[in-house]
């Protein structure tokens, strides 16, 4: 009984973190944004055509690395922009369920009295922590995503908190 009880309030935390994800908010509620800082990539003519020609400086500059030699693109216009133009079909969609992080968001143990919700995969487990914990690219932007607002905690708890006392009150009654 207690078992399937963890599972389900599980389920439901993993529900509230999809519906925020869904809204664009984070556990805090703030709105997920891309950077509009200029930022750096490895030179890609596919992107080059999608940003077009550049006559006047805008959008990126080519440069050439002392170091390497290699060709790369230093865009001037900032992710957000960057991806408005070379994906448009995601522009304003931040976090995906298309994607491996978030679909390898599970329930990954369940004790006497805790339910844990993770991420089994080593690599993705490093992606979230990287978006909740250190922060992502250059900037360490955060995008606190894993966890739930105080609002949704109480909302959580009221959902529960009969068959929480029913399972207690079984178990001191045994």
């Amino acid at each position: 009984m207690r078992n399937q009880l963890l599972k389900n309030i599980g389920n439901t935390v993993i529900g509230m973190v999809q519906q925020n994800i869904a809204a664009g908010r984070d556990k805090d509620g703030n709105s997920f944004q891309y950077s509009d800082k200029p930022f750096y990539m490895p030179y890609n003519r596919a992107v080059r055509a999608k940003l077009g020609k550049d006559q006047e400086g805008k959008l990126y500059n080519i440069v050439t690395s002392k170091r390497t030699g290699k060709l790369g693109m230093i865009i001037l216009c900032g992710y957000a922009n960057y991806k408005a133009k070379v994906r448009p079909n995601a522009e304003g969609k931040f976090l995906q369920w298309t994607g491996k992080m978030l679909r390898n968001m599970n329930i990954t143990d369940i004790s006497d009295d805790t339910v844990t919700i993770g991420f089994p995969d080593p690599v993705q487990s490093q992606k979230a922590f990287w978006f909740n914990v250190s922060g992502v690219g250059k900037s360490r932007k955060l995008w606190k995503f894993f966890g739930l607002s105080a609002e949704q905690k109480k909302e959580l708890a009221k959902m529960y908190e009969d068959a929480i006392i029913k399972d207690f009150l079984n178990i001191k009654t045994k």
